[in-house]
């Protein structure tokens, strides 16, 4: 008899922790980092953090003078754009963020704000299927170079865009 009169309390436990778990895992974030690179100094960090929202990944952009002090720049479109790659002016004061292969957004890391947005190919037929990677800021932060690659096979040359 003292068996049977354990199991309901062995099963009324087993079946409350189920929902703690349970609870646990649908309010916790999970979140990742896309893409993280420090600037040549080390003074800035820059990253995308995705996490998974209701209908697609959310992914944002941030910089800062460390991981847990960085402030977020720009929230990317949910489940359409995502960072690749991110790149520092040698001297560390503009930062890239290389998104969806194709377009740069630039930023001022000190303030903040946006420094522009660079296409790095033209929106014809020819460059559908290309994707940048490997970005550089040239010496004096004027000009960028990349990886010219096809998405679905070997074959990159190299990209050059002037972004002053």
């Amino acid at each position: 008899m003292p068996a049977e009169g354990t199991l309901p309390t062995a099963r009324t436990l087993a079946i409350a922790c189920a929902l703690v778990t349970a609870t646990a895992c649908t309010s916790r974030q999970i979140e990742r980092y896309a893409a993280l690179e420090w600037s040549e100094n080390r003074s800035r960090v820059a990253f995308s953090r995705d996490r998974l929202c209701e209908k697609a990944p959310c992914e944002s952009l941030y910089v800062g003078p460390t991981v847990e002090t960085a402030a977020a720049l720009e929230g990317l479109a949910d489940g359409q754009e995502s960072c690749d790659e991110i790149a520092w002016t040698k001297d560390g004061k503009r930062v890239a963020f290389l998104i969806n292969g194709r377009q740069l957004r630039i930023y001022d890391a000190e303030t903040r704000k946006p420094a522009g947005k660079v296409n790095l190919f033209t929106e014809g037929d020819a460059s559908v299927g290309r994707i940048a990677r490997g970005v550089t800021f040239s010496d004096n932060g004027a000009a960028v170079t990349f990886d010219d690659c096809p998405r679905d096979h070997a074959g990159c040359r190299s990209g050059i865009v002037g972004i002053r």
